[in-house]
């Protein structure tokens, strides 16, 4: 897992990444908002903890300049403040927890646990799987062993209906109904034509034994099936 800090007090940083070093994180360090904000845009980090009181720009400020900016990892956010106000607006600031200082590593890492798990279930909800294939649906992008794929808006819609329902025989009428939204007018023509571009492109990315691996099947007659190497060929 990987870890920004952004902590300009230098004793609390490097107290904070021994320790979460120590426990098998991979950890970034930032001591200011504007660098922190750099990292954070930069890098695609599991967890941010973020110090409320910070050169540049404030905990809150920063954390809601990541939020606009679509940067969505959990953020701690780490205070000597009390009041129920300051929480109250760390928390609408885009923070996902609030943990005052002083502080027990065992809570800091308790409460990062909570935030990573919360992360990977929103992960698993958001980030769909077949063979080499991601579909990522809340940024409608697909990427092949991490790579970008770049299809047209109905070409996702079958990917990710394909991926959805892998394994799955799907009839052209279904596909119709689920990418196009409705199977009136919409021909077999149409369908062929976008599952063989879409087919032409995922073999071109995964290529060599990816290709033997994650492939659109015709199934005859019927429709088609995404078959990621996990189903019994014909």
């Amino acid at each position: 897992m990987w870890i920004l800090v952004i902590e300009d007090d230098p004793f609390t940083q490097e107290l904070l990444v021994s320790g979460l070093e120590e426990n098998g994180y991979q950890v970034d360090a930032a001591a200011d908002g504007i660098e922190g904000e750099t990292l954070a845009r930069t890098n695609d980090y599991d967890a941010i903890i973020v110090d409320w009181m910070l050169p540049g720009q404030s905990g809150p400020a920063l954390t809601k300049r990541l939020r606009t900016a679509g940067i969505n990892a959990p953020v701690l956010m780490l205070t000597s403040l009390t009041d129920v106000e300051d929480r109250v607006h760390g928390l609408d600031s885009g923070a996902d927890d609030y943990l005052t200082k002083p502080f027990s590593f065992e809570e800091l890492f308790a409460r990062l646990r909570a935030l990573l798990r919360r992360r990977q279930a929103l992960m698993e909800e958001t980030h769909l799987k077949a063979g080499v294939v991601t579909v990522d649906t809340r940024r409608r992008l697909v990427f092949i062993d991490g790579e970008s794929l770049e299809l047209r808006s109905k070409e996702y819609g079958l990917m990710e209906l394909f991926v959805r329902n892998k394994g799955t025989v799907l009839t052209r009428t279904v596909i119709a109904e689920r990418v196009w939204g409705t199977a009136l007018g919409v021909t077999d023509d149409v369908i062929n034509t976008t599952v063989s571009s879409l087919r032409r492109k995922l073999s071109d990315a995964v290529g060599g034994d990816g290709a033997a691996s994650v492939q659109i099947r015709t199934i005859r007659g019927v429709g088609y099936c995404l078959d990621d190497g996990e189903i019994a060929a014909d």
